[in-house]
């Protein structure tokens, strides 16, 4: 594990040694003096209980540890925060609490259970008092539990909330479809109301019961006082032996137990407590000392009506712990429905959703924050329906600017290219020619311009229209190659095409697709500042295998100057710091691409420079004139 697994299981071990802790301390601390224990006995007990909670805190340990050692792969996934983690291995973590809390509690009451086993049991302390210690060690440790479990789930839910949200969500589904969120709060609502009265039910039974055993005890003993001085003092001769003799046998059927010590004695009465548990009055009598051992016993019909009591009061607790966790998980249910209505459409535009009050503060509280929340959502929906129109709106008065402006400046600029091509025809010089073919050349590309703005202008309405036909391959990758050439203009290196054998034609518009593949080559050609080129722009076209054919025609660049993230900007109509030149045409041409139903995709080479995957399928989707795009070129 790395350090913050093992911070994890650090804090969930202190956790719970710090729990047993606080428990078995109770349960030294608290029995003495609920039991009315005495000095000697309550030491031996103090000293036993420390004993087994030590050792009961390490098998604890040991048994959390083997548990702990089966999440350790996704506990080190979390901790570096990797999204490499599955639901099940979640769902393993959020049982954790359950898990951990169950190894808390078995060793514990094993220990509890040792304490009243022969021979292992605190000295001085009868079997009645070794059982009513258990069941106090017993009710402390179960009541111990439940701090266990929520200092268990704080630390796990800290683990959830640095997991990742796809899993954490498939398992919440998971979870909500078994009804298991539902039942586990009813479950916990019972064990938090049940637990304190269990513990105040059987303390109220146990020290009932000790404060008639000191009651029956202290009877005992002046009994057997009285025994030891009036029925076992000696007589005369034979007599006096038979009397005592009688006396032993009158008291046996109570039992007690009575001898005699010869020798000279003279003290005061007093009562001595065996090793076993059990006392013995020792008095003097004229011959010695007299002994009369007795066990001061409860008869079980003297304890039967507080046990009785007691489970009336766990079961009216459990009933009524029942109730309140079965109304919480419904206010908890639909508090959850009313946070998943949140970002729809009928809570967003303020449709009234039937509430009912919540019965509990918390979950009143809760419901007025989904409430503000509600309403936060529908003024950021409002602001952004608005953002959107808006938005709209500036696109098409920006297109129908565009177009207008595009439309105007395209006569006079084929008077002035028809003007040059009369003048081409007439007898020029050589500087003549050169001026010549420079304006031709400029007027060209403004034209280009302005047809691509056209365009553009026709996509962001929905009304650019394709003329489809078959289309061979190879002519359609010529003619894109021949006008990249143009659009790149003199001194660029021409790319080097490679087409694969037997290809067959795709349906497209004859015009529009070479000028949108032939955009992507003349952008890859184009040179870029302080960047030497180490080979030829490829074009490269082939056959593409799917769930439907197509065919894939791969731009290459020459070099890293265009890195594939901005050249995938450029093509989804965000703005760089080089977006200049042919940025609407890329724009244009990833749209004519996907109205074709293809795609465009950016990837890196290993050297680092880009390569636009270009798909067109060979059977369009219908219809093609209108096809709806999932964003909206921007013109400039």
């Amino acid at each position: 594990m790395n350090d913050a697994a093992l911070r994890f299981v650090r804090r969930v071990l202190g956790r719970q040694i710090l729990v047993g802790l606080a428990a078995f301390l109770a349960t030294a601390l608290v029995a003495p003096r609920l039991l009315l224990l005495d000095a000697d006995v309550a030491a031996a007990v103090i000293e036993s209980v420390v004993s087994v909670g030590l050792a009961a805190l390490l098998g604890a340990a040991v048994l959390s540890v083997i548990r702990l050692r089966k999440h350790r792969y996704v506990l080190r996934s979390l901790a570096v925060g990797t999204r490499a983690v599955e639901p099940e291995e979640l769902a393993g973590l959020a049982d954790l609490p359950n898990d951990l809390t169950l190894r808390f509690l078995l060793p514990h009451l094993f220990g509890a259970v040792v304490l009243v086993v022969p021979g292992l049991r605190p000295a001085m302390l009868d079997g009645g008092r070794a059982a009513s210690l258990v069941a106090l060690s017993m009710t402390i440790v179960a009541a111990a539990a439940l701090p266990h479990y929520v200092l268990i789930r704080d630390a796990t839910n800290r683990l959830f909330e640095g997991s990742p949200a796809e899993p954490v969500n498939v398992l919440l589904e998971a979870e909500e479809r078994a009804k298991r969120p539902a039942n586990r709060v009813a479950r916990r609502i019972l064990l938090a109301v049940v637990a304190p009265v269990a513990l105040v039910g059987v303390g109220a039974v146990l020290v009932t019961h000790a404060h008639l055993r000191a009651f029956i005890e202290s009877t005992d003993a002046a009994t057997a006082t009285l025994v030891g001085q009036v029925g076992l003092e000696p007589g005369t001769g034979q007599l006096g032996e038979a009397a005592r003799e009688s006396v032993r046998a009158a008291v046996r059927p109570f039992g007690l137990e009575a001898w005699v010590e010869r020798g000279e004695v003279h003290e005061d009465p007093y009562v001595i407590r065996e090793q076993d548990g059990r006392l013995t009055a020792i008095t003097p009598v004229d011959d010695g000392r007299a002994f009369v051992r007795f066990s001061a016993t409860l008869s079980p019909a003297v304890v039967t009506p507080s046990v009785v009591v007691a489970l009336l009061g766990v079961l009216v607790a459990a009933w009524i712990a029942a109730w309140l966790g079965r109304i919480l998980a419904e206010d908890l249910r639909h508090s959850t429905y009313r946070v998943r209505l949140l970002g729809t459409d009928s809570v967003l535009r303020g449709a009234t959703q039937i509430s009912r009050p919540a019965r509990f503060v918390e979950v009143a509280a809760l419901g007025r924050a989904i409430e503000g929340l509600a309403e936060r959502f529908r003024v950021f929906a409002e602001a952004h329906e608005r953002a959107l129109a808006a938005r709209e709106r500036a696109q098409k008065m920006r297109g129908l600017l565009f177009a207008s402006v595009s439309h105007d400046l395209k006569s006079p600029l084929n008077a002035v290219l028809g003007l040059a091509e009369l003048l081409a025809l007439e007898d020029l010089g050589p500087s003549q020619r050169e001026s010549l073919a420079l304006v031709t050349t400029r007027g060209r590309e403004l034209l280009a311009l302005i047809e691509t703005i056209l365009d553009a202008a026709r996509v962001d309405s929905g009304q650019l229209g394709l003329t489809l036909e078959r289309v061979e391959i190879d002519d359609l990758v010529e003619r894109a190659v021949r006008t990249a050439e143009d659009l790149a203009g003199g001194g660029a290196e021409g790319p080097m095409v490679e087409l694969a054998e037997g290809l067959p034609a795709v349906l497209a518009d004859s015009s529009r697709l070479p000028q949108a593949i032939a955009v992507l080559v003349a952008h890859a050609m184009r040179p870029v500042a302080g960047e030497a080129r180490t080979r030829p722009v490829r074009v490269r076209a082939t056959l593409q295998v799917g769930v439907e054919k197509a065919v894939r025609i791969d731009v290459e660049y020459a070099s890293r100057g265009v890195p594939a993230a901005e050249l995938e900007a450029l093509l989804a109509r965000q703005s760089t710091s080089r977006g200049r030149g042919l940025t609407l045409g890329l724009n244009l041409a990833r749209s004519v691409i996907e109205l074709h139903g293809g795609t465009v995709e950016v990837e890196a080479l290993p050297d680092g420079a880009p390569v636009a995957r270009c798909s067109v399928p060979l059977v369009p989707p219908k219809p093609v004139g209108r096809r709806r795009l999932s964003t909206h070129p921007t013109l400039g």
